[in-house]
Protein backbone atom coordinates (compact mmCIF):
# COMPACT_ATOMS: atom_id res chain seq x y z
CA UNK A 1 0.00 0.00 0.00
CA UNK A 2 1.19 3.50 -0.89
CA UNK A 3 -0.48 6.09 1.32
CA UNK A 4 0.22 9.80 1.63
CA UNK A 5 1.27 10.97 5.10
CA UNK A 6 -1.76 13.31 5.31
CA UNK A 7 -4.29 10.69 4.21
CA UNK A 8 -6.31 8.44 6.54
CA UNK A 9 -7.81 5.06 5.72
CA UNK A 10 -11.46 4.23 6.43
CA UNK A 11 -12.08 2.16 9.57
CA UNK A 12 -12.96 -0.96 7.56
CA UNK A 13 -10.09 -0.59 5.08
CA UNK A 14 -8.36 -3.88 5.84
CA UNK A 15 -11.59 -5.88 5.74
CA UNK A 16 -12.31 -4.48 2.26
CA UNK A 17 -8.73 -5.09 1.10
CA UNK A 18 -8.68 -8.63 2.46
CA UNK A 19 -11.86 -9.47 0.56
CA UNK A 20 -10.48 -7.86 -2.61
CA UNK A 21 -7.12 -9.65 -2.58
CA UNK A 22 -8.65 -13.03 -1.65
CA UNK A 23 -9.41 -13.21 -5.35
CA UNK A 24 -6.07 -14.07 -6.93
CA UNK A 25 -7.06 -12.36 -10.16
CA UNK A 26 -7.26 -8.96 -8.45
CA UNK A 27 -3.99 -7.06 -8.47
CA UNK A 28 -4.55 -3.34 -8.03
CA UNK A 29 -7.11 -1.00 -6.50
CA UNK A 30 -7.61 2.41 -4.96
CA UNK A 31 -10.18 4.06 -2.69
CA UNK A 32 -12.65 6.82 -3.29
CA UNK A 33 -11.31 10.22 -2.24
CA UNK A 34 -12.63 12.44 0.54
CA UNK A 35 -11.31 15.62 2.15
CA UNK A 36 -10.98 16.58 5.80
CA UNK A 37 -13.05 19.74 5.29
CA UNK A 38 -16.32 20.25 3.43
CA UNK A 39 -16.99 22.82 0.68
CA UNK A 40 -19.24 22.60 -2.36
CA UNK A 41 -16.35 23.16 -4.80
CA UNK A 42 -14.28 20.46 -3.12
CA UNK A 43 -17.30 18.14 -3.22
CA UNK A 44 -17.66 18.76 -6.95
CA UNK A 45 -14.02 17.83 -7.45
CA UNK A 46 -14.43 14.70 -5.31
CA UNK A 47 -17.50 13.54 -7.24
CA UNK A 48 -15.22 12.47 -10.09
CA UNK A 49 -13.14 10.11 -7.94
CA UNK A 50 -15.68 7.33 -8.56
CA UNK A 51 -14.52 7.13 -12.18
CA UNK A 52 -11.54 5.14 -13.39
CA UNK A 53 -9.63 7.51 -15.65
CA UNK A 54 -6.24 9.14 -16.05
CA UNK A 55 -7.76 12.33 -14.61
CA UNK A 56 -8.99 10.65 -11.42
CA UNK A 57 -6.40 8.00 -10.56
CA UNK A 58 -3.98 9.64 -8.12
CA UNK A 59 -1.90 8.62 -5.15
CA UNK A 60 -4.18 10.75 -2.93
CA UNK A 61 -6.69 7.87 -3.07
CA UNK A 62 -4.06 5.37 -1.85
CA UNK A 63 -2.55 2.82 -4.20
CA UNK A 64 -2.89 -0.81 -3.11
CA UNK A 65 -1.16 -3.33 -5.34
CA UNK A 66 -0.09 -6.97 -5.20
CA UNK A 67 3.70 -7.20 -4.90
CA UNK A 68 4.15 -9.54 -7.86
CA UNK A 69 2.09 -7.22 -10.09
CA UNK A 70 4.01 -4.18 -8.84
CA UNK A 71 7.32 -5.82 -9.71
CA UNK A 72 6.06 -7.01 -13.09
CA UNK A 73 5.52 -3.42 -14.25
CA UNK A 74 8.79 -2.26 -12.63
CA UNK A 75 7.13 -0.19 -9.91
CA UNK A 76 7.34 3.59 -9.87
CA UNK A 77 9.59 5.48 -12.22
CA UNK A 78 12.09 7.90 -10.73
CA UNK A 79 10.13 11.09 -11.46
CA UNK A 80 9.72 14.32 -9.49
CA UNK A 81 6.00 14.60 -10.23
CA UNK A 82 3.11 12.51 -11.62
CA UNK A 83 4.83 9.24 -10.71
CA UNK A 84 1.44 8.01 -9.45
CA UNK A 85 -0.30 8.95 -12.72
CA UNK A 86 2.40 7.20 -14.73
CA UNK A 87 2.14 4.08 -12.55
CA UNK A 88 -1.65 3.91 -12.90
CA UNK A 89 -1.39 4.36 -16.70
CA UNK A 90 1.00 1.44 -17.06
CA UNK A 91 -0.99 -0.74 -14.65
CA UNK A 92 -4.25 -0.02 -16.45
CA UNK A 93 -2.87 -1.40 -19.72
CA UNK A 94 -2.76 -4.79 -18.02
CA UNK A 95 -5.67 -4.68 -15.59
CA UNK A 96 -8.59 -2.40 -14.78
CA UNK A 97 -8.10 -0.27 -11.66
CA UNK A 98 -10.73 -1.33 -9.12
CA UNK A 99 -12.25 1.50 -7.09
CA UNK A 100 -13.12 0.29 -3.60
CA UNK A 101 -16.47 1.32 -2.02
CA UNK A 102 -14.98 3.38 0.82
CA UNK A 103 -13.28 6.76 1.17
CA UNK A 104 -9.84 7.74 2.33
CA UNK A 105 -9.76 11.18 3.94
CA UNK A 106 -7.00 13.41 2.62
CA UNK A 107 -5.91 16.92 3.59
CA UNK A 108 -7.41 19.77 1.56
CA UNK A 109 -4.44 21.92 2.61
CA UNK A 110 -3.20 22.64 -0.92
CA UNK A 111 -6.67 23.73 -2.07
CA UNK A 112 -7.09 25.97 0.99
CA UNK A 113 -3.68 27.58 0.57
CA UNK A 114 -3.99 28.19 -3.15
CA UNK A 115 -7.72 28.77 -3.36
CA UNK A 116 -9.89 25.91 -4.63
CA UNK A 117 -10.47 27.22 -8.16
CA UNK A 118 -6.88 28.36 -8.61
CA UNK A 119 -5.55 24.96 -7.55
CA UNK A 120 -7.86 23.28 -10.04
CA UNK A 121 -6.50 25.44 -12.86
CA UNK A 122 -2.94 24.67 -11.75
CA UNK A 123 -3.73 20.94 -11.85
CA UNK A 124 -5.26 21.21 -15.34
CA UNK A 125 -2.32 23.26 -16.59
CA UNK A 126 0.19 20.75 -15.24
CA UNK A 127 -1.74 17.86 -16.79
CA UNK A 128 -1.66 19.55 -20.19
CA UNK A 129 2.10 20.05 -19.86
CA UNK A 130 2.50 16.44 -18.75
CA UNK A 131 0.65 15.12 -21.80
CA UNK A 132 2.87 17.08 -24.19
CA UNK A 133 5.87 15.54 -22.38
CA UNK A 134 7.27 18.59 -20.61
CA UNK A 135 10.13 17.44 -18.37
CA UNK A 136 9.02 16.36 -14.87
CA UNK A 137 11.64 18.63 -13.31
CA UNK A 138 10.00 21.67 -14.92
CA UNK A 139 6.50 20.51 -13.88
CA UNK A 140 7.67 20.00 -10.30
CA UNK A 141 9.14 23.50 -10.23
CA UNK A 142 5.84 24.99 -11.46
CA UNK A 143 3.88 23.02 -8.84
CA UNK A 144 6.14 23.92 -5.91
CA UNK A 145 6.67 27.57 -6.85
CA UNK A 146 3.04 28.53 -7.43
CA UNK A 147 2.20 31.38 -5.05
CA UNK A 148 -0.26 30.76 -2.22
CA UNK A 149 -3.59 32.50 -1.92
CA UNK A 150 -3.11 35.44 0.48
CA UNK A 151 -5.51 35.21 3.40
CA UNK A 152 -5.42 37.34 6.53
CA UNK A 153 -6.84 34.68 8.83
CA UNK A 154 -9.27 31.83 9.34
CA UNK A 155 -12.49 32.23 11.34
CA UNK A 156 -14.00 29.23 13.13
CA UNK A 157 -17.64 29.49 14.21
CA UNK A 158 -19.01 26.94 16.67
CA UNK A 159 -22.76 26.45 16.40
CA UNK A 160 -25.59 23.96 16.40
CA UNK A 161 -28.60 23.73 14.11
CA UNK A 162 -31.51 25.59 15.77
CA UNK A 163 -34.34 23.29 16.81
CA UNK A 164 -36.96 23.80 19.51
CA UNK A 165 -35.65 22.81 22.93
CA UNK A 166 -32.11 22.15 21.69
CA UNK A 167 -30.61 25.66 21.90
CA UNK A 168 -30.27 28.18 24.73
CA UNK A 169 -31.75 25.75 27.26
CA UNK A 170 -30.93 27.88 30.32
CA UNK A 171 -32.60 30.87 28.68
CA UNK A 172 -35.61 28.72 27.74
CA UNK A 173 -36.26 27.77 31.38
CA UNK A 174 -37.74 31.22 32.11
CA UNK A 175 -38.50 32.71 28.67
CA UNK A 176 -39.83 29.61 26.93
CA UNK A 177 -38.41 27.40 24.20
CA UNK A 178 -39.80 29.44 21.30
CA UNK A 179 -38.25 32.69 22.49
CA UNK A 180 -34.91 30.94 23.11
CA UNK A 181 -35.03 29.38 19.63
CA UNK A 182 -35.85 32.67 17.89
CA UNK A 183 -33.19 34.52 19.85
CA UNK A 184 -30.58 31.92 18.92
CA UNK A 185 -31.55 32.08 15.24
CA UNK A 186 -31.26 35.87 15.21
CA UNK A 187 -27.85 35.83 16.91
CA UNK A 188 -26.46 33.05 14.72
CA UNK A 189 -27.75 34.60 11.49
CA UNK A 190 -26.29 37.97 12.47
CA UNK A 191 -22.94 36.37 13.32
CA UNK A 192 -22.71 34.64 9.95
CA UNK A 193 -23.60 37.93 8.27
CA UNK A 194 -20.79 39.67 10.19
CA UNK A 195 -18.08 37.13 9.37
CA UNK A 196 -19.01 37.20 5.68
CA UNK A 197 -18.13 40.91 5.72
CA UNK A 198 -14.60 40.17 6.96
CA UNK A 199 -12.39 40.16 3.88
CA UNK A 200 -9.46 37.88 3.01
CA UNK A 201 -10.49 35.15 5.44
CA UNK A 202 -11.64 31.56 5.17
CA UNK A 203 -14.77 30.87 7.21
CA UNK A 204 -15.20 27.45 8.85
CA UNK A 205 -18.49 26.35 10.39
CA UNK A 206 -18.12 23.63 13.03
CA UNK A 207 -21.53 22.07 13.75
CA UNK A 208 -22.32 20.08 16.89
CA UNK A 209 -24.02 16.91 15.59
CA UNK A 210 -23.15 14.84 12.51
CA UNK A 211 -26.86 14.54 11.72
CA UNK A 212 -27.06 18.36 11.41
CA UNK A 213 -24.74 18.59 8.41
CA UNK A 214 -27.27 18.91 5.58
CA UNK A 215 -29.57 21.17 7.60
CA UNK A 216 -26.74 23.51 8.64
CA UNK A 217 -25.44 23.75 5.08
CA UNK A 218 -28.92 24.49 3.73
CA UNK A 219 -29.42 27.13 6.44
CA UNK A 220 -26.12 28.99 6.06
CA UNK A 221 -25.28 28.47 2.39
CA UNK A 222 -22.75 26.51 0.38
CA UNK A 223 -19.91 29.05 0.19
CA UNK A 224 -18.61 28.34 3.71
CA UNK A 225 -16.35 25.48 4.81
CA UNK A 226 -17.95 22.89 7.09
CA UNK A 227 -16.69 20.41 9.65
CA UNK A 228 -17.97 18.45 12.64
CA UNK A 229 -17.10 19.38 16.26
CA UNK A 230 -15.07 16.37 17.34
CA UNK A 231 -14.58 15.76 21.06
CA UNK A 232 -16.37 14.89 24.31
CA UNK A 233 -15.89 18.27 26.01
CA UNK A 234 -15.99 21.88 24.85
CA UNK A 235 -12.26 22.26 25.46
CA UNK A 236 -11.45 19.15 23.42
CA UNK A 237 -13.75 20.21 20.59
CA UNK A 238 -12.10 23.64 20.42
CA UNK A 239 -8.64 22.11 20.58
CA UNK A 240 -9.43 19.69 17.74
CA UNK A 241 -10.93 22.49 15.64
CA UNK A 242 -7.81 24.65 16.00
CA UNK A 243 -5.56 21.70 15.17
CA UNK A 244 -7.56 20.87 12.06
CA UNK A 245 -7.52 24.43 10.71
CA UNK A 246 -3.82 24.91 11.43
CA UNK A 247 -3.17 21.61 9.60
CA UNK A 248 -4.78 23.16 6.52
CA UNK A 249 -2.00 25.74 6.44
CA UNK A 250 -3.82 28.68 8.03
CA UNK A 251 -1.45 31.11 9.79
CA UNK A 252 -3.88 33.00 12.03
CA UNK A 253 -6.96 31.29 13.45
CA UNK A 254 -9.72 32.74 15.63
CA UNK A 255 -12.72 30.96 17.12
CA UNK A 256 -16.07 32.45 18.10
CA UNK A 257 -19.52 31.26 19.13
CA UNK A 258 -23.00 32.57 18.38
CA UNK A 259 -24.22 33.83 21.76
CA UNK A 260 -22.56 37.28 21.71
CA UNK A 261 -25.01 39.56 19.87
CA UNK A 262 -22.66 42.59 19.98
CA UNK A 263 -19.72 40.82 18.33
CA UNK A 264 -19.29 42.36 14.89
CA UNK A 265 -17.03 42.75 11.87
CA UNK A 266 -15.09 45.62 13.46
CA UNK A 267 -14.15 43.60 16.56
CA UNK A 268 -13.24 40.53 14.48
CA UNK A 269 -10.99 42.66 12.26
CA UNK A 270 -9.43 44.15 15.38
CA UNK A 271 -8.69 40.63 16.65
CA UNK A 272 -7.00 39.70 13.37
CA UNK A 273 -4.90 42.87 13.49
CA UNK A 274 -3.89 42.15 17.10
CA UNK A 275 -2.36 38.85 15.97
CA UNK A 276 0.18 40.71 13.86
CA UNK A 277 2.09 41.71 17.02
CA UNK A 278 0.77 39.19 19.54
CA UNK A 279 0.78 35.42 19.94
CA UNK A 280 -2.76 35.35 21.34
CA UNK A 281 -5.84 37.56 21.20
CA UNK A 282 -8.76 37.00 23.57
CA UNK A 283 -12.16 38.62 24.04
CA UNK A 284 -13.48 38.45 27.63
CA UNK A 285 -17.20 38.01 28.27
CA UNK A 286 -19.04 39.38 31.30
CA UNK A 287 -19.70 35.93 32.78
CA UNK A 288 -15.98 35.21 33.25
CA UNK A 289 -15.49 33.29 30.03
CA UNK A 290 -14.36 34.48 26.63
CA UNK A 291 -16.20 35.02 23.36
CA UNK A 292 -13.18 34.96 21.04
CA UNK A 293 -9.79 33.29 21.05
CA UNK A 294 -7.16 33.74 18.36
CA UNK A 295 -3.72 32.19 17.85
CA UNK A 296 -0.90 32.03 15.33
CA UNK A 297 0.30 28.66 16.58
CA UNK A 298 -1.21 25.69 18.40
CA UNK A 299 -0.99 25.84 22.21
CA UNK A 300 -2.63 22.73 23.66
CA UNK A 301 -2.23 23.98 27.24
CA UNK A 302 -4.99 26.55 26.63
CA UNK A 303 -7.50 23.71 26.34
CA UNK A 304 -6.20 20.88 28.48
CA UNK A 305 -6.02 22.55 31.89
CA UNK A 306 -9.04 24.86 31.72
CA UNK A 307 -12.37 24.21 33.44
CA UNK A 308 -14.73 25.30 30.67
CA UNK A 309 -18.29 26.51 31.25
CA UNK A 310 -17.29 28.13 34.56
CA UNK A 311 -16.80 31.75 35.62
CA UNK A 312 -13.02 31.27 35.75
CA UNK A 313 -12.36 30.36 32.12
CA UNK A 314 -10.94 33.75 31.14
CA UNK A 315 -8.69 34.11 34.21
CA UNK A 316 -7.43 30.52 33.91
CA UNK A 317 -6.68 31.02 30.22
CA UNK A 318 -4.77 34.25 30.89
CA UNK A 319 -2.81 32.42 33.60
CA UNK A 320 -1.83 29.67 31.14
CA UNK A 321 -0.88 32.25 28.49
CA UNK A 322 1.40 34.01 30.98
CA UNK A 323 2.95 30.70 32.11
CA UNK A 324 3.87 30.04 28.47
CA UNK A 325 5.46 33.48 28.25
CA UNK A 326 3.24 34.51 25.34
CA UNK A 327 2.37 38.02 24.30
CA UNK A 328 -1.38 38.62 24.22
CA UNK A 329 -3.98 41.30 23.64
CA UNK A 330 -7.43 41.54 25.26
CA UNK A 331 -10.41 42.92 23.37
CA UNK A 332 -13.33 44.82 24.87
CA UNK A 333 -15.60 42.93 27.25
CA UNK A 334 -18.95 41.84 25.77
CA UNK A 335 -22.16 40.33 27.13
CA UNK A 336 -22.90 36.73 26.23
CA UNK A 337 -26.48 35.55 26.58
CA UNK A 338 -27.20 32.37 28.51
CA UNK A 339 -29.99 33.36 30.92
CA UNK A 340 -32.92 35.77 31.21
CA UNK A 341 -30.78 37.91 33.51
CA UNK A 342 -28.26 38.25 30.67
CA UNK A 343 -31.05 39.27 28.27
CA UNK A 344 -32.27 41.95 30.69
CA UNK A 345 -28.77 43.32 31.20
CA UNK A 346 -28.14 43.40 27.45
CA UNK A 347 -31.46 45.09 26.61
CA UNK A 348 -30.88 47.73 29.30
CA UNK A 349 -27.50 48.56 27.81
CA UNK A 350 -28.07 51.58 25.56
CA UNK A 351 -25.61 50.48 22.86
CA UNK A 352 -27.24 50.00 19.46
CA UNK A 353 -27.80 46.55 18.04
CA UNK A 354 -30.25 46.00 15.20
CA UNK A 355 -31.54 42.70 16.57
CA UNK A 356 -32.69 44.40 19.79
CA UNK A 357 -35.71 45.80 17.95
CA UNK A 358 -36.76 42.22 17.13
CA UNK A 359 -36.03 40.82 20.57
CA UNK A 360 -37.27 43.51 22.94
CA UNK A 361 -41.00 43.50 21.97
CA UNK A 362 -41.19 39.70 22.26
CA UNK A 363 -39.32 39.73 25.56
CA UNK A 364 -41.64 42.44 26.92
CA UNK A 365 -44.65 40.36 25.87
CA UNK A 366 -43.28 37.39 27.81
CA UNK A 367 -42.77 39.56 30.87
CA UNK A 368 -46.29 41.01 30.63
CA UNK A 369 -47.77 37.53 30.29
CA UNK A 370 -45.78 36.33 33.30
CA UNK A 371 -46.89 39.37 35.30
CA UNK A 372 -50.57 38.76 34.46
CA UNK A 373 -50.28 35.12 35.47
CA UNK A 374 -48.67 36.19 38.72
CA UNK A 375 -51.43 38.78 39.39
CA UNK A 376 -54.05 36.08 38.86
CA UNK A 377 -52.36 33.68 41.27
Amino acid sequence: MFLHADTFLPDNAFEILSEFFNNNENNICRFLLGFDIDHYLLNFYLSFSKYDSIFTNFGDSAIVVRKSFFNSIVGFKNAEIFEDVDFFRRAKKIQKITILPAKVISSARRFIQQGIIKQQFINIYLFMKYFVKVKPKILSKIYNNSSFHKREAAIIVFLRYPTLGNVKRRLAITTGKEFALNFYKLCATKMISEIKKVGKTNKYIFYSEKSEYESVKKWLGKTLFYSFQDGNTLGKRMQNAFQKIFSLGEKKVIIIGTDIPDLNKKIINEAITCLEKNDIVIGPSKDGGYYLLGMKKMYNQLFEDIKFSTSNVYSQTISEIEKLGLQYSSLQQLQDIDTEEDITSWLNDKSYNKIKKNIEPVYNQINERAKLQCDNC
